[in-house]
């Protein structure tokens, strides 16, 4: 058996059952080619270049395992494997953290262009880091820039260490558990928060993948808008002067535009896919204050 015979198989096994594609993957053709990625430590590139490869019988049966744990238990792909591809670079995830998915992958690949000068940033914070992914994608690209990890869950922050340690990046990198900012003492020129930001209501219609997730990784209250407006109000304070704040707020933002019709939120178009994600400068962020503060108190009077 080639391994484009074994990519097909794989595929057409997957594509023959009612599962949710959307864990860093868009098919069932990008699972079988993250098996394949995962059993024979090779890029897509180099799987294509070689796809008339022979492939052992041990690997085959153990490609096959994979996909059938990944049919009967409905766990994400990169949970079963052990490993997920951001940024072009592989980490280790399990479900101590959310699967990366983000699209601001895109963003650092293009060097926060045009928002940003790269060259003139030299501190990060990753916020809500989950398994570091974005942060740590932060450091490897623009090796000039001390980053800085935060996550509420011990968990995260214990993977997020494993992956700086896989990364080499333990001098430029450093996972901090925190509240939001809670534990937070530093400014900033770049912040970067992909945080919880879905309602109860839609966690509960989720496809059966997400609940292997954490919940505390998802679920927010107010409709999805709690902790994303907690980022919108304290993030001043921990930006310089000319400092940015990258927020994911992802199929909430029509949420967000709604319950603020009076702010003109800079969304970000992605070329690769992706949505939700908006962008402020320190400025904009103290202007808008008072309505973000105004609006969470009625929030929580109701």
């Amino acid at each position: 058996m080639t391994k484009e015979q074994l990519f097909i198989q794989l595929s057409k096994k997957l594509s023959s059952h009612d599962l949710f594609y959307g864990h860093a993957v868009i098919d069932a053709d990008d699972e079988a080619m993250m098996v394949l990625m995962y059993l024979f430590k090779q890029n897509v590139n180099e799987i294509l270049s070689n796809s008339a490869g022979k492939v052992q019988t041990e690997d085959k049966n153990k490609a096959h395992n994979i996909v059938d744990e990944r049919i009967s238990s409905l766990k994400p792909m990169a949970y079963i494997i052990g490993e997920v591809h951001f940024c072009e670079l592989t980490f280790i995830i399990d479900p101590r953290a959310l699967v990366p998915r983000s699209p601001i992958a895109e963003l650092i690949i293009n060097g926060f262009k045009p928002w940003i000068n790269m060259s003139n940033i030299r501190t990060a914070l990753d916020l809500c880091t989950g398994s570091g992914c974005i942060g740590i994608s932060v450091a490897k690209y623009f090796e000039h820039i001390q980053v800085d990890l935060s996550d509420i869950s011990n968990q995260a922050i214990v993977l997020a260490k494993e992956n700086i340690a896989l990364h080499h990046v333990k001098n430029r990198v450093s996972a901090i558990g925190s509240d939001l900012f809670q534990n937070i003492s530093k400014k900033y020129d770049l912040i970067i928060a992909n945080p919880p930001y879905v309602s109860d209501i839609e966690y509960n219609q989720l496809p059966k993948e997400y609940k292997h997730e954490p919940k505390l990784g998802l679920v927010t209250e107010f409709n999805g808008l709690r902790i994303p407006l907690d980022i919108l109000i304290m993030a001043p304070d921990f930006l310089n002067e000319n400092g940015r704040l990258f927020l994911e707020v992802g199929y909430s933002d029509e949420v967000l535009n709604a319950a603020f019709p009076q702010i003109k939120f800079e969304w970000i178009d992605f070329l690769n896919g992706g949505e939700g994600v908006c962008v402020f400068s320190k400025q904009k962020l103290l202007e808008y204050q008072h309505y973000f503060k105004a609006f969470l108190e009625r929030c929580y009077v109701i």
